[in-house]
């Protein structure tokens, strides 16, 4: 009779088993979807990467702090702006998704994240946990956990490059070559040996090129509307905090559309002041350009009203 029970008993436990959901798995739609999101990322496809978040999610990397899917995505561009080449592993990638007591549906990641630093050229290697909850398919909470000081690091030594010492000679002559070659002869062959990858110009406050692609079809612009376009610079500050300070003027003839105006054969000529900064590696990375554009307006026949 007590073999009989336990017998019983046994089946009972196994049919029971056999009954209960699925707590664990190794596929499933939303292993997917953190899949995609990860190659988006390593992509920098950020409206895909966002499309898999819900519109209240939240993302706490190392704190207790939600982000919203946008100022995660803010902070991954200006962190990556540093890097020059960074991904997951392809072999080391562990993920799994479990729903737990209280139904909720987690998916797992771990790996180890790598880059390598623009300026420094370090590879960094970090492993990296994340746990991400999900409902109706999308993202809700996304929590990221691993080790900044390999990052941080990393990021000091690239300030500390950035700040060394420049010789005022080596920077004077790579403005000659700006102005004489690029500017003057619209050469932008030159700019390899010139502008850093990461160049970011400004005019008048408003940023106009993030790289050394955007200056070029941004002085296009101005070649094409004046071709006779050429750049003096009368005066130069000494160098100071790796920066130069150019007094400019430029003048040219209009004989080509500009801002959406045909063109008007006036001559103009107007000057502004540019602040050109250099990285450590004596290349330019930023420069502040200030004129009068109501002045160049004018001259080409425009006016306020």
């Amino acid at each position: 009779m007590k073999k009989l029970f336990l017998l019983m008993l046994a089946v009972a436990l196994f049919i029971g088993c056999q009954n209960a959901p699925q707590r664990y798995f190794e596929e499933s739609p939303e292993i997917e979807t953190v899949k995609a999101g990860i190659k988006a990322y390593e992509a920098q496809d950020w409206e895909t990467w966002k499309a898999n978040f819900a519109d209240t999610a939240k993302i706490y990397h190392n704190s207790s702090k939600g982000f919203t899917p946008d100022e995660t995505m803010g902070n991954f561009k200006q962190m990556l702006a540093n890097i020059d080449s960074y991904g997951f592993s392809e072999n080391n990638a562990e993920i799994e998704m479990i729903v737990d007591d209280e139904g909720k549906t987690w998916v797992n990641y771990w790996n180890h994240w790598r880059g390598t630093t623009k300026v420094t050229n370090k590879e960094i290697n970090i492993p990296v946990h994340l746990t991400l909850q999900f409902i109706d398919g999308k993202i809700v909470n996304e929590f990221a956990y691993y080790d900044t000081a390999p990052i941080e690091n990393a990021f000091a030594e690239i300030e500390k490059v950035n700040s060394m010492p420049l010789e005022e000679k080596e920077a004077n002559a790579k403005i000659d070559v700006f102005v004489n070659e690029f500017l003057n002869k619209q050469n932008a062959a030159v700019l390899d040996d010139v502008v850093a990858d990461d160049y970011i110009r400004y005019m008048n406050d408003v940023k106009v090129a993030e790289n050394p692609a955007e200056l070029v079809s941004g002085m296009e612009v101005f070649f094409k509307a004046f071709p006779d376009f050429k750049i003096t610079n009368p005066h130069r500050s000494s160098l100071a905090g790796n920066s130069i300070f150019v007094h400019w003027e430029m003048t040219g003839t209009n004989t080509g559309e500009f801002d959406g105006m045909p063109a008007t054969g006036k001559k103009v000529k107007i000057s502004g002041l540019s602040r050109i900064h250099f990285n450590g590696q004596g290349k330019v990375d930023e420069e502040n350009v200030f004129y009068d554009q109501l002045s160049l307006m004018q001259q080409l026949g425009k006016s306020l009203n």
